[in-house]
């Protein structure tokens, strides 16, 4: 592999490794906002609740200074007798009116019933002061001195103011009680937060970490793997040298096959029909030679040595035309030509061929190649048929796992198995006495059906017949 190339998928590698950090650190950051925001959020519903409470107590010392100045006024005028004194009283009273109704309106909307009981008892207590004062300044007006003196006297006032300043303290307690624990609860937050971004960093630092270990392991291995590919690819480069060479030594080898094969089929056929032409010539002739043994013999040999000659070139054409491709062939088509192309053949022998293909009518297969098996072994069928029972040739398959096996039986003489059965498919071998018999046909079908990825069985006995069974996987092998 080039160095432009490596670099480049490793730059790819690297990118895509830094958007995967990112997204990581994207991530952590969005959970660590998402609870930060939510701790914000606590923390100014807190803040809200501390506010709430110190306008409370804001309202009630206002009130409780209020009442103050109101019963210093009334005081003041009660001794003296001078109208400048309730000024302040008149100020007071108005003031802490308006500072009631808006510390009422507070608490009902924002606290407890505990609270709004004790706005209750605080106005109760401020209304019972006022009416005191009230009483008291009304007597100073009429001028009943003993009376003024015999109310101030009986301490009722101060007791009322007490009891005002019993209560405003009390309220003023809880709403410190209060401010306080919405204190500790901001603390809280502002430590939570605190925890919470150290924690996020912790998980960012550990995972940036974690990646780049991974990542440079990853490294790693692609530069190991880089390596391998070079050293692979160097091999590959080898071995297309090497095809190269083996290509242009077939490429040589076939045409001397071809040279070899024009030689058989021109410079060889020639003189052997020279041969059969002369003793064709020699037969119409009606000459008293042609009854002669050695005559005889000469026909025989010539015609058994043109034969020889005709399956020698279908064996060098088979060699030269190579690997051939598969497609799907139909049983029943192809028995079809079969019959048609031997029609005459089938008729003179009186054979019954019978099919079965309803398992499986289809098998991928060169269709040459299946056209020539099924035509060898029916010839062969009706060449080596018994002629002391009608010839019956029976073709039937069958789906077994992913396979289709081929079955072609016959009812003629039969194969001696002990005696032949070693060499039933080699090449030139022949097991009956017939002058035609080449002992081609069987060779062609064994070696077409294993160039397939199949297989080829055969159960034979003298006498009753022959079955073949051919196995071909379904399947690419």
């Amino acid at each position: 592999m080039k160095p432009d190339t490596r670099n480049q998928l490793q730059h790819i590698y690297s990118r895509r490794t830094v958007q995967l950090l990112i997204l990581v650190i994207f991530v952590a950051v969005l959970i660590n906002g998402i609870f930060f925001f939510h701790l914000i959020k606590q923390n100014k519903d807190s803040l809200i609740k501390r506010e709430q409470n110190e306008k409370a107590m804001l309202l009630i010392r206002r009130i409780l200074g209020n009442m103050k100045d109101a019963d210093l006024g009334e005081r003041g005028y009660i001794l003296t007798g001078r109208k400048k004194y309730m000024l302040p009283y008149t100020r007071a009273i108005d003031v802490v009116n308006e500072n009631q109704q808006k510390l009422t309106t507070h608490i009902k909307r924002n606290f407890t019933t505990a609270n709004i009981d004790d706005i209750n008892l605080l106005n109760k207590a401020i209304a019972a002061k006022r009416a005191e004062l009230e009483r008291t300044i009304q007597l100073k007006i009429q001028h009943k001195d003993e009376e003024v003196i015999e109310e101030i006297n009986s301490d009722i006032g101060e007791n009322q103011m007490n009891k005002i300043r019993e209560v405003s303290n009390a309220m003023l307690g809880d709403y410190y009680e209060n401010i306080k624990t919405e204190d500790q609860k901001v603390a809280k937050t502002l430590t939570r937060t605190k925890i919470s971004l150290l924690f996020f960093s912790s998980i960012v630092i550990v995972v940036i970490a974690i990646m780049n270990y991974k990542l440079m392991k990853r490294q790693k291995r692609i530069t190991d793997l880089f390596d391998v590919l070079e050293q692979q690819n160097s091999r590959l480069i080898i071995h297309q040298q090497e095809l190269r060479t083996l290509s242009e030594n077939f490429s040589a080898r076939n045409s001397e096959l071809e040279h070899f094969t024009h030689i058989i089929s021109h410079d060889l056929r020639g003189p052997l029909n020279n041969i059969l032409a002369l003793t064709r010539i020699l037969e119409d002739q009606e000459d008293s030679k042609v009854n002669d043994p050695a005559f005889k013999m000469l026909k025989n040999v010539s015609t058994g040595l043109f034969h020889k000659l005709d399956d020698l070139i279908i064996l060098l054409k088979e060699r030269k035309n190579g690997l051939l491709l598969k497609e799907t062939v139909i049983f029943s088509e192809l028995l079809e030509e079969v019959q048609t192309n031997h029609r005459i053949q089938i008729e003179n022998s009186g054979t019954f061929i019978e099919a079965d293909f309803s398992e499986s009518d289809e098998v991928p297969f060169v269709k040459i190649y299946m056209q020539s098996i099924l035509q060898n072994l029916i010839t062969n069928a009706i060449k080596y048929r018994d002629p002391e029972r009608k010839n019956h040739i029976r073709l039937k398959t069958s789906k077994k796992e992913n396979t289709v096996q081929l079955t072609i039986a016959d009812n003629g003489k039969g194969i001696d198995m002990d005696k032949y059965g070693s060499e039933i498919f080699g090449l030139f071998k022949t097991f009956h006495t017939e002058q035609d018999s080449h002992g081609i046909g069987l060779y062609l079908v064994k070696k077409q059906t294993l160039e397939m990825g199949g297989d080829i069985t055969i159960q034979s006995e003298t006498g009753v017949g022959t079955t073949f069974t051919i196995v071909i996987p379904t399947r690419s092998v």
